[in-house]
């Protein structure tokens, strides 16, 4: 984290999402009911959706902050994935009822123009999710929790889905009526899709898949830096919550002493906690041929 103050926001942020987002789901369900707007209903949806993402923050940083004991000796930041997966289960069940209502009306219900007041209710869905967005999105980059990421596109989805429906009410009442309850279908499918991502996402994050290449590349460049480093055969990473653990293998020169080879194995460390952004563990091996030494 760049900043002291990031670290404050990160902890706000499930305060203020649960705030938020509980008012717009108030509001826009009350308004999609009283005005007839099945767009506005399924958009409602959005912000409940956001309700538990920020629940499950405000529940997972109090779990990861624990540190490591005897029975958790690598801590407990991969709760956020956990907690990623739960979002996931309960956003795939929510689009797929709202998705199947929403055909259902299309074809059986009394399809009229909403109320103008949906208009007014989806103009501030899309202010204040905007808002939202950016402040997610800021708090994400410097803490890179992979939790509030997720909260920080679905923000930013939740703003697209309420300016859908701007355009859906609005189009009712220049004779377009079908158009209303085809943005719900939408909506719906587009939160099943969200929810797919997040299930990937999740299983990635409890699999220990390895960061991306490219962050695997910039490790290695670091680790070269360090004067004495002849080659780094093996390079394993992984994210723990909005952590990154990092075990590699570096090769020294056979001829230097075993207290030489630890001294380069404690510089390739600093340099790595020193320049790779996140960084919470950091395990050396150092290998020379023939025999094999441990750090």
């Amino acid at each position: 984290m760049r900043y002291p103050e990031c670290s404050k926001c990160y902890k706000s942020i499930p305060w203020i999402g649960i705030g938020s987002n509980s008012a717009l789901f108030l509001m826009k369900l009350t308004v999609g009911l009283f005005s007839g707007s099945q767009a506005l209903i399924a958009d409602s949806l959005y912000s409940l959706k956001d309700v538990a993402s920020s629940a499950v923050i405000w529940v997972s940083a109090k779990i990861s902050n624990r540190g490591v004991d005897a029975e958790h000796p690598y801590g407990h930041e991969k709760v956020e994935f956990f907690a990623t997966l739960v979002i996931a289960i309960f956003l795939s069940l929510a689009s797929a009822y709202m998705f199947v209502y929403a055909v259902d009306f299309l074809y059986n219900g009394h399809v009229a123009p909403p109320h103008l007041i949906a208009l007014f209710a989806a103009i501030v869905s899309v202010l204040v999710n905007i808002f939202l967005y950016k402040y997610s999105r800021c708090i994400a980059y410097e803490t890179n929790s992979p939790l509030v990421a997720v909260v920080s596109r679905h923000n930013e989805a939740d703003a697209f889905s309420s300016s859908m429906v701007i355009i859906a009410v609005s189009a009712s009442h220049f004779g377009i009526l079908m158009l209303d309850p085809i943005v719900a279908m939408l909506e719906s499918a587009h939160l099943g899709l969200l929810s797919v991502g997040l299930l990937k996402d999740s299983y990635c994050g409890l699999m220990d898949k390895s960061l991306p290449e490219e962050t695997t590349d910039y490790i290695r460049k670091v680790t070269r830096r360090v004067n004495g480093v002849e080659s780094i055969p093996k390079v394993r990473t992984r994210q723990m919550g909005h952590k990154i653990w990092i075990d590699l293998t570096i090769e020294v020169s056979p001829k230097i002493t075993v207290t030489r080879a630890r001294g380069i194995s404690e510089s390739v460390e600093e340099e790595l906690f020193n320049n790779v952004p996140h960084v919470s563990n950091v395990l050396v091996r150092f290998v020379g041929a023939p025999a094999t030494v441990e750090a």
